[in-house]
């Protein structure tokens, strides 16, 4: 099993911890998530999150808006997966992401970069108003 006694130790500290989290009271959340979005902005592009999440968090490889993921959603889950992740590896499909420790990025840059980031809105169009989406879309459905 590819699970040893330390790994299964680790996700279970995660998952206390994320659920800890996920019951903050929405003033300690609104406390939390006070960083600056202007400094996240600069923080997302010199640490290339674009390259893998777009420049509008929905045009990447790994989407940050409309996935109703509580790490974009909830400071401390965002946190939790900046810092433990990586440890965690290869429990966590999402290893493909860099490891920020607070060595790489400060609690306040990551505060900052979650602001950014919850700046983020859906913009993808309906399908429908993709005319060559459509076509495609239902030439395959009578295959």
């Amino acid at each position: 099993m590819f699970c040893d006694q330390g790994n299964s130790l680790r996700l279970r500290v995660v998952v206390a911890a994320a659920v800890f989290a996920s019951s903050a009271s929405a003033a300690a959340q609104e406390q939390g998530a006070s960083g600056d979005a202007v400094r996240g902005k600069q923080l997302y592009y010199d640490h290339a999150c674009y390259s893998c999440h777009g420049y509008n968090g929905e045009t990447g490889a790994r989407d940050l808006v409309g996935t109703g993921s509580p790490i974009v959603e909830n400071l401390e889950l965002f946190m939790i997966f900046l810092r433990a992740r990586a440890e965690l590896a290869p429990l966590f499909p999402t290893t493909r992401m860099p490891n920020y420790p607070e060595s790489t990025l400060s609690d306040a840059q990551a505060r900052d970069l979650f602001a950014y980031i919850r700046t983020f809105e859906l913009d993808a169009p309906e399908v429908d108003d993709i005319p060559a989406l459509r076509s495609v879309l239902d030439s395959a459905a009578t295959r």
